[in-house]
């Protein structure tokens, strides 16, 4: 009977945490941190390769802040002003990061890097109005 109670501890224990963890994982896998980073990345790389896996994490990050709104905007509706610019500057910056993935395929690499000034601009603009 006590080998049984235990057992059960340890299963609810560890089911509490696997949850937890995933709801974690699943919320905010991505940072803004990430998308700084990789921007950086980005800007620096030295061949396509490597700029194709800095705007990957980059469309990544964006994709999972367009599924989590930061806790300023989570409780307005949808079609609140506030989370409808958030929104468009996500998109804003999906389209720059699909523009870049198709400069690079043309083997464009320079090009590409060029608009990383326009992704670090929308990026700045969505840091001063939803920090």
């Amino acid at each position: 009977m006590f080998k049984s109670q235990w057992v059960n501890i340890i299963f609810i224990i560890g089911l509490g945490l696997g949850t937890s963890a995933m709801a974690v994982e699943e919320h905010q896998h991505y940072s803004m941190r990430d998308l700084d980073k990789n921007l950086k990345k980005f800007k620096a790389a030295e061949d396509s390769k490597e700029a194709q896996a800095a705007l990957q994490i980059m469309q990544q990050t964006v994709e999972s802040y367009q599924k989590h709104l930061p806790s300023k905007l989570q409780k307005l509706k949808a079609e609140d002003a506030h989370v409808v610019a958030y929104q468009g500057l996500l998109k804003d910056l999906l389209k720059e990061i699909k523009k870049a993935e198709q400069l690079l395929a043309a083997k464009q690499l320079q090009e590409a890097q060029n608009l990383s000034v326009k992704m670090d601009e929308i990026k700045k603009q969505g840091h001063q109005a939803f920090k």
